[in-house]
């Protein structure tokens, strides 16, 4: 039993020991934990302001209207000549 308990304390000062020195000492592995930490809240924030739910009841549509909107292919204009270099 005192030998778990050894094992563990040396575990944890270990970890307590990496732990400081990650907070104390300037490092980049915790600058970029940090820099995507603040982006993945930034991204939630806007998903969730933004994209959680339409504006208004009215405008949702069913899936086959929108799989066919953006599935088929736009109608080709004819051109009429070079009527945009006049």
């Amino acid at each position: 039993m005192t030998i778990a308990l050894n094992r563990n304390i040396t575990l944890r000062s270990r970890w307590h020991k990496r732990f400081t020195g990650w907070v104390r000492g300037p490092t980049m592995a915790r600058d970029i934990a940090i820099v995507l930490a603040i982006k993945f809240v930034l991204l939630m924030v806007l998903k969730y302001t933004f994209f959680n739910h339409p504006q208004a009841q009215h405008m949702s549509l069913p899936p086959e209207q929108v799989a066919q909107a953006l599935l088929s292919t736009p109608a080709s204009h004819s051109s009429q000549g070079d009527q945009h270099a006049r």
